[in-house]
């Protein structure tokens, strides 16, 4: 489930679910890419002739798709949208296979032996590295003959998705931001400010039961939206400078600890809880900052629990910012209907196929021209400044392992001085930079 994001993430384990967390990439080679026109078309297929525009439907032949199943309904929800592209495109047939176990670690082996599905997902935190080591398919050719338009896609769902040569090598399927969740038995209005945060949380503190106002996760799956909120970064916007030990930085770094130091922030596991959704559905905090993949865990297992959804609290940055995350459709270099591929993946992350998708409320929409589902507005409209949580440096997962690490230790050893956080996280960074 989507719940699992917090934890895989910071450790670099494998989630799944509609956007999932971070894994690291394989370290193999890959093949090189060929061009559009030069597709292999499998089973007979027909292919775009080389310099033509490319007219989906005068596509014939099949195509694989793969990707991880984190649950029932989503399964259904993507059958439903693959029945609803072989009505709409009849001459491509779709051979749908969900992929157990470690996916990257199964993609990997598809990788080396050079036997990869036609289309499959692409984790944000693994887009550039399979990218740069040539497993991907660019898709900046078929994109420009098919006249595909980009440019509703939310730009923080498309940027983990770019090579290192700037070329497009997959297109975000649907995505999540992190939201603030609070019981509204508890809170009567959301805090729009971190400083009324704050207020609203120290007023909590001993009320009702509560083990803390809010729980929170001592990783940057979550405390990097903090550290943007008040002006700080991990690395610069291009990527080349470590911002770890920038001023704005700190000051975020120790804001966050103070919380835990305050006693109004305690993480899940010391509420005795698997992970937040928990705590705020045991009523063990009345605040929290999920996703939406919240939604359907609350429903189904705390239903007499009443939340709502409120933007992150804006910092001293004084601009409004979250963080997102998302998982692409690409093609393989090796892929053997890269054509067919094509076909599927533009319908999949189109107007018509990603309203099918997300209508089923197991995910949001990548796109600003695609219908919200119900009770999501918050989470979706955040999208227009969301910053990827995940896949916009190399080695990243080595970077949150390094500050969660640290982080935890100075909530256990009830320290909570930032030095030592910032100090682990940018050698982590530095070594990262220098890879």
């Amino acid at each position: 489930m989507r719940r699992f994001l917090a934890t895989a993430t910071a450790i670099v384990l494998i989630v799944g679910a509609c956007t999932s967390g971070s894994t690291p990439a394989p370290s193999s080679g890959g093949a090189a890419s060929n061009p559009p026109s030069e597709a292999a078309t499998g089973g007979g297929g027909s292919t775009a002739p080389s310099g033509a525009a490319f007219d989906p439907k005068a596509i014939t032949g099949s195509a694989t798709l793969s990707g991880w199943q984190s649950s029932d309904a989503e399964n259904k929800a993507l059958q439903d949208t693959v029945t609803a592209f072989q009505a709409a495109y009849p001459n491509v047939k779709v051979d749908y296979k969900v992929i157990t176990g470690d996916y990257p670690t199964v993609m990997a082996t598809n990788f080396a032996s050079k036997n990869v599905p036609d289309l499959f997902y692409v984790d944000a935190s693994f887009g550039q590295p399979w990218a740069d080591q040539g497993f991907l398919e660019p898709l900046d050719d078929y994109i420009a003959k098919a006249g595909f338009d980009t440019s509703k896609f939310f730009p923080g769902y498309l940027a983990p998705f770019k090579g290192s040569d700037g070329k497009s090598y997959g297109l975000p399927k649907d995505g999540n931001t992190i939201g603030m969740a609070y019981n509204t038995a508890e809170v009567t209005a959301a805090p729009k400010t971190l400083d009324e945060l704050v207020t609203a949380a120290t007023a909590l503190k001993g009320k009702d039961g509560l083990k803390a106002p809010m729980c929170l996760n001592p990783g940057l799956d979550r405390g990097l939206t903090f550290i943007y909120a008040q002006g700080g970064s991990i690395v610069s916007d291009d990527g080349k400078t470590n911002m770890v030990d920038s001023a704005p930085t700190k000051a975020a770094v120790q804001w966050y600890l103070d919380l835990f130091k305050n006693g109004i922030g305690m993480t899940a596991s010391d509420m005795g809880d698997d992970w937040c959704g928990t705590s705020l559905g045991k009523k063990h905090a009345a605040i929290t900052f999920e996703g939406g993949w919240l939604d359907p865990a609350m429903s189904s297992t705390y239903p007499g629990v009443t939340y709502a959804w409120g933007q992150v609290p804006t910092g001293s940055s004084g601009s409004p910012v979250t963080i997102s995350y998302t998982a692409a459709y690409a093609i393989g270099a090796d892929s053997k209907n890269k054509d067919q591929a094509f076909v599927l993946l533009q319908y999949l992350v189109g107007v018509d196929g990603m309203t099918k998708w997300t209508s089923g409320g197991v995910a949001l929409p990548s796109r600003s021209d695609v219908p919200t589902p119900t009770g999501k507005d918050v989470l979706v409209a955040q999208a227009q400044f969301a910053k990827p949580g995940s896949g916009f440096m190399k080695n990243y997962g080595d970077v949150q392992k390094a500050f969660q690490d640290a982080f935890t230790k100075e909530i256990q050893d009830k320290t909570y001085s930032a030095d030592k956080v910032i100090a682990a996280t940018k050698a982590a960074v530095d070594a990262a930079l220098a890879s």
